[in-house]
């Protein structure tokens, strides 16, 4: 065991070297003016004490030998004792001031480091391993409070470690076995206090998915997103109880390994105070004894407090400080983590223009749960062409186009572009050539026109593309209806307009075909949201929109597929059928069944 916290206190460390150059990368400035007032702040204490001993030792001096004590050597004393507490009083607001100002930019850099890194995983791997979202909650939840603990500790600490050195100093011509016996009696305590701390750590982390399902039945209660359905189905007991058992559960272990170390730490501080008391009573006889001055005495007892004091704090700040490097040595680890997906640097350029086409080879793909999405899928997306994917939920439609988006690399098989495999093309120069519509479009707390531009932010300021994609997805009425026009802030989050869930698709669309550039053009579920005369709207200019661009349609309203040159449709992740519109209903198959399921709703005669 000693020795796994051996391991431990050396990786801390280790990590605590590592962590330090961050406080000079985020504010060098107030890094310089945090040391210089921590040196000071620990050395005030022992100048204090110094004073007050001269002081006492010179009036026992004269009460002794009957003798006036100098006037300008009291002023003196007086004076530098003065100085000493104004300056521990001065230095208090101004540490706050410099803690603050290098926490906050402490913490914005370490935000920046976790967001650049986040931008450097390609495809959505990262994003769906559940020990992947397990460390980023941490680091998430905790940046808002571990660099400014850092900060605090840092200068607790230091100030603390800098006056145990200094009392340690004033001790020594006492005896110096002194500080050595106060120290070493209390090393047990600092060691049970760490080896527990590591594992109620380890206990915090293994209990992570406690505390992420309680964070959601929070947001589930808490948050708009879910408030209409938790009133109306009277969610709100189920969601609570969910919560109250997960806390149990974290709870139980937590409370378990505090009750324990408090009790260890309780035990072994005996072995503190006994320490102390023996060193008091030495020093007590040696005064009897006339050996030491009564300012010597006044000394060890303010020294002694002072050095009790600080050992204590030490203790404890090594205890937050310890989470805090954990902390840091889990943000590290983040750092360090690799893409899942291989980028081929540099990359082939992109045909431009695709000549023979986009292949489907044999392809396979499985999720990390071993859960197979696509089986076996080939087909080939011929230049200019339209293609509609058809399927149940769940039939692999959409993992198709992350495939196809290259957010994820098929299992087995391959996707060639001009007969060149996905995997070896420039990723940023592929994705250029893509317009998509997600199912799940995101919707971003920022004004209506940058909404749209985002479809290709090197055009963020280009006025006259950004009015092409507005008439292209027929918008026009929507944002002349606001008196701020594209300027108009959206969302909730920063008290801007809300949308419906039909306008903000219609958003999306114009962010699509932003990227007047590319050459493929895909469309989730593009008019799931929209109103029947919008979707009419759509798909009236569709053939128009599509012109000039290998088109893949993906929708589960299949009146809007006879349009498209072609059809696929997936099954349990496979393609089971292929074929013009006419094609497939004559042949009688899934796709037949799915259109007669659609047509019959409507009462349509199916011919």
């Amino acid at each position: 065991m000693f020795k796994e916290v051996l391991d431990v206190v050396r990786s801390y460390i280790k990590t605590f070297c590592r962590s330090l150059p961050f406080l000079w990368t985020a504010a060098s400035r107030e890094t310089i003016f945090m040391v210089v007032g921590v040196l000071l702040q620990g050395t005030v204490p022992a100048i204090s004490v110094w004073i007050t001993k001269q002081v006492v030792d010179t009036v026992a001096t004269a009460l002794n030998q009957e003798k006036e004590i100098s006037s300008v050597l009291l002023a003196s004393l007086v004076a530098a004792w003065v100085g000493a507490l104004l300056l521990e009083v001065l230095l208090r607001p101004w540490m706050s001031a410099i803690q603050g100002n290098l926490g906050e930019k402490l913490t914005a850099h370490i935000n920046l480091l976790l967001m650049r890194k986040a931008d450097t995983f390609p495809d959505l791997n990262r994003f769906e391993d559940q020990k992947f979202y397990d460390e980023l909650r941490i680091l998430q939840e905790q940046i808002s409070y571990q660099p400014m603990n850092f900060i605090g500790n840092l200068t607790q600490g230091g100030s603390s470690l800098f006056t145990l050195v200094t009392m340690v100093v004033l001790l020594f011509p006492l005896g110096f076995w002194i500080p050595f016996v106060i120290i070493i009696t209390t090393l047990p305590q600092i060691y049970v206090s760490f080896q527990y701390e590591m594992i109620i750590w380890g206990a915090v982390y293994e209990k992570s998915p406690e505390a992420r399902r309680m964070q959601y039945c929070s947001s589930v209660m808490l948050t708009d997103t879910y408030a209409k359905e938790v009133r109306l189905f009277k969610l709100g007991s189920l969601f609570i109880s969910r919560y109250v058992k997960e806390f149990q559960s974290l709870h139980q272990t937590m409370r378990h390994l505090r009750g324990k170390q408090a009790f260890w730490a309780a035990r072994l501080s005996v072995m503190s105070a006994l320490g102390n008391g023996f060193a008091f009573y030495w020093v007590v006889q040696q005064a009897f004894r006339g050996e030491i001055s009564p300012g010597s005495v006044l000394l060890f007892v303010q020294s002694l407090a002072y050095l009790q004091q600080n050992l204590e704090q030490c203790i404890a700040v090594s205890l937050t400080t310890f989470e805090t490097l954990l902390y840091m040595q889990q943000f590290f680890g983040f750092l360090e983590s690799q893409p899942i997906m291989p980028v081929c640097i540099p990359g082939k350029p992109v045909p431009a223009p695709i000549r023979s086409g986009i292949i489907f080879d044999r392809v396979h793909f499985c999720y990390p749960d071993n859960r197979s999405a696509l089986v076996d899928v080939s087909f080939t997306l011929e230049p200019g062409e339209t293609v509609a994917l058809v399927g149940e939920n769940g039939a692999g439609k959409t993992t198709l186009v992350k495939l196809l988006t290259r957010l994820y690399d098929p299992t087995e098989g391959g996707i060639l572009v001009d007969g060149v495999d996905l995997r070896e093309l420039d990723l940023d120069a592929w994705r250029q050539n893509i317009a998509v519509v997600f199912q799940d479009f995101s919707r971003y707390a920022l004004t209506l026109g940058e909404n749209i531009a985002l479809g290709d932010i090197a055009a963020l300021d280009d006025s006259e593309r950004f009015r092409r994609a507005i008439q292209k997805a027929g918008i026009e009425e929507l944002v002349e209806k606001f008196p701020q026009a594209e300027l108009t802030p959206l969302g909730k989050q920063f008290g801007g307009t809300e949308l419906s869930g039909g306008e903000w698709q219609k958003l999306a669309i114009a962010r699509a075909f932003m990227r007047e550039q590319a050459q493929l053009l895909i469309l989730d579920e593009p008019t799931a949201a929209l109103d029947p005369r919008s979707e009419y709207e759509v798909y009236r200019r569709f053939v128009e929109l599509a012109q000039g661009k290998t088109t893949l349609l993906i929708t589960h309203r299949l009146a809007s597929v006879r349009m498209a040159d072609r059809i696929l449709v997936l099954k349990g992740g496979r393609l089971i059928e292929e074929g013009t519109h006419q094609e497939l209903l004559r042949r009688g198959g899934e796709y037949a069944t799915l259109w007669n399921m659609q047509a019959e709703q409507y009462g349509v005669q199916i011919t």
